[in-house]
């Protein structure tokens, strides 16, 4: 087997190939752009073809489900402050925890890394990342708890919620709820940034969130932490979030990315309500309120349990329709001219990041 999505752009790198491949052949590498593609030992490889058979690339799904559309807020305010928007992940992912589930979501790890962990705690769970995650051995753990009776719920970008469906397979003691998702930046991109941060502040950098709450605007505010010191800009001012914005640093999949509709194949589908002032003004405070399409019927009542805990109302899917529910990102000309100088590296192996953010991030 010379190589497993004969077009490298349209791989997603969600690791499902390494994992399920029994002979340790294929390894995830970082390209020039900081993110990673399966490489194969050509002296190990077996040719089964299990690597094939799990690629969400290669085995598209059809989406052929009914989708409920739902506008949802949380009553608790602690829990609404510590949200990116409305808090219905916190909700969806209590209900999981009080029947004794697991939650499987991405976190920064001690080094700043984005991956993806198993556990029974989501407060670092919380909040958006924007960069590709890892999901190493998770795939493993995940599997390892449902065989011994244990529900989890898998909460990740639609590649990677498709990727543990190839790999776990139709399990009810497995759910999916997929994030709207834009786009994912490179891990390395997101690291030689957290150096930027540390380098400029004289310090090391314990904290970071591109979108925190801490004003009614939701959660439009760029807050991280270098040394003792505290710093915040608005998400728009921001030189990275910015070219995030600009579409600009994402993965090349991203921008053919089959997953940009709102009937997806998963339990749920999660993020922001944008459009929510045109159905409920009185929701368009700024404290945020998310989106929640169900695609099952067991999605459905499950929300219905929480409406205890929440503001739960339908929800018109065409004033819900964010544009990554429409279609894929839009690879602009600049976007090869910023891999380039994000490829040149300099005499201790880093891109000049500081020269990225400002020509790219204006």
């Amino acid at each position: 087997m010379q190589q497993i999505v004969e077009n490298r752009s349209k791989c997603f790198g969600c690791e499902a190939c390494s994992y399920s491949c029994p002979a340790g052949a294929v390894s995830m590498v970082s390209d020039k752009e900081g993110f990673y593609y399966p490489a194969i030992e050509q002296e190990k490889c077996i040719d089964c073809g299990m690597c094939q058979s799990v690629c969400p690339s290669l085995n598209p799904d059809v989406f052929d489900a009914e989708a409920s559309f739902y506008a949802v807020r949380v009553k608790d305010q602690v829990l609404l402050q510590k949200s990116t928007s409305g808090g219905a992940f916190s909700l969806i992912a209590g209900e999981i925890l009080n029947k004794g589930g697991l939650i499987c979501g991405a976190v920064y790890d001690e080094d700043h890394t984005v991956r993806h962990i198993l556990a029974d705690d989501i407060t670092p769970m919380r909040k958006s990342k924007y960069v590709q995650s890892s999901l190493g051995d998770v795939f493993g753990k995940i599997k390892e708890a449902i065989d011994t009776g244990r529900t989890v719920l898998f909460t990740g970008t639609p590649c990677q919620c498709h990727a543990v469906k190839k790999l776990i397979g139709d399990s009810g003691n497995l759910w999916l709820a997929s994030i709207i998702c834009r786009g994912v930046q490179s891990p390395v991109y997101w690291q030689e940034y957290c150096r930027f941060l540390e380098a400029r502040h004289n310090g090391n950098l314990t904290y970071y969130c591109a979108r925190e709450k801490i004003k009614t605007d939701d959660a439009h505010t760029v807050l991280y932490t270098v040394g003792q010191e505290t710093y915040k800009t608005d998400y728009m001012k921001d030189p990275f979030c910015r070219i995030y914005s600009k579409e600009l640093s994402l993965r090349p999949s991203c921008y053919s990315c089959p997953y940009t509709t709102a009937v997806k194949d998963f339990d749920f589908t999660i993020g922001d309500y944008w459009g929510v002032e045109k159905e409920y003004p009185d929701l368009a405070d700024g404290k945020g309120t998310s989106l929640v399409i169900c695609g099952s019927e067991r999605a459905e009542e499950l929300l219905r349990r929480c409406s205890g805990d929440a503001d739960i109302r339908s929800a018109d899917p065409d004033n819900s329709m964010q544009p990554a529910l429409v279609s894929p990102a839009k690879e602009g000309f600049l976007r090869k001219f910023l891999m380039k100088d994000f490829a040149s590296k300099g005499d201790n192996g880093d891109s000049d990041i500081a020269t990225i953010l400002k020509k790219y991030g204006v």
